[in-house]
């Protein structure tokens, strides 16, 4: 089996080569790029299976390349950057990143996340197609082509969010707790991870808003979980 790709964004070369270090260690092979531009190029010459991405490069920022990225591809995209603030992340995951971890980085860590990511990537290439729509009042799921309908208003959601509101709508009017819905959605490694999935269902959230304001479909039963309401 061909060993995965994994593009590195960083301008910060020791810490980059740390990254490289560590990846190369764990069988993948690695690309690297020290500004937006040269990113653009590896990525669309290389095709990487998944981005390590910092924000604030030189040439074209962090921002600015998950949205070509996202333009070519659904790769799976881990940001890894200085700017920790919620806000930050609710950006970052809201514009198509996977993952958002902050530095300094634990390197266990993020190998984990990496490993996860990839085999979310893999079980998604693999799936045969599942033609079953998921129907819950004005919300129409199209697992096949990754498509969703709120009141006849295509709402474009990013892979995570697409996850999410799937795993939940598939079980609706049931509490599903955090822990669960992190594994479910990101893998065994992100069972405490519940900044994560708070900032992706606030994204996901304003989105589905976007579309029916007076409507509210995920309820938050707070300190445990959320349900899918259909009100």
């Amino acid at each position: 089996m061909t060993a995965e790709r994994i593009l590195i964004v960083e301008d910060e070369v020791e810490f980059a080569d740390l990254v490289r270090l560590w990846l190369d260690r764990h069988g993948w092979q690695t690309l690297m790029a020290h500004d937006g531009h040269e990113a653009l190029r590896l990525f669309d010459g290389e095709r990487p299976d998944l981005v390590l991405l910092d924000i604030g490069l030189p040439g074209l920022d962090g921002w600015q390349l998950i949205d070509r990225i996202r333009e070519r591809s659904e790769v799976p995209v881990l940001v890894v950057s200085a700017l920790g603030a919620e806000t930050d992340k609710v950006r970052g995951l809201g514009a198509g990143a996977d993952d958002y971890m902050d530095k300094p980085v634990s390197f266990p860590e993020l190998i984990a996340r990496v490993q996860a990511a990839l085999r979310r990537s893999r079980r998604g290439a693999a799936s045969s197609p599942d033609p079953g729509i998921v129907m819950r009042g004005p919300v129409r799921i199209y697992p096949q082509s990754h498509r969703v309908l709120v009141e006849g208003i295509e709402i474009h959601l990013t892979p995570t969010e697409f996850r999410l509101l799937r795993h939940l709508a598939e079980r609706p009017g049931e509490l599903v707790r955090h822990r669960e819905l992190l594994q479910a959605v990101w893998g065994p490694a992100y069972g405490d991870d519940t900044q994560l999935l708070r900032v992706t269902m606030r994204n996901l959230r304003a989105k589905l808003a976007a579309a029916a304001p007076e409507r509210r479909f995920i309820a938050t039963e707070y300190g445990l979980g959320y349900r899918f309401a259909e009100s």
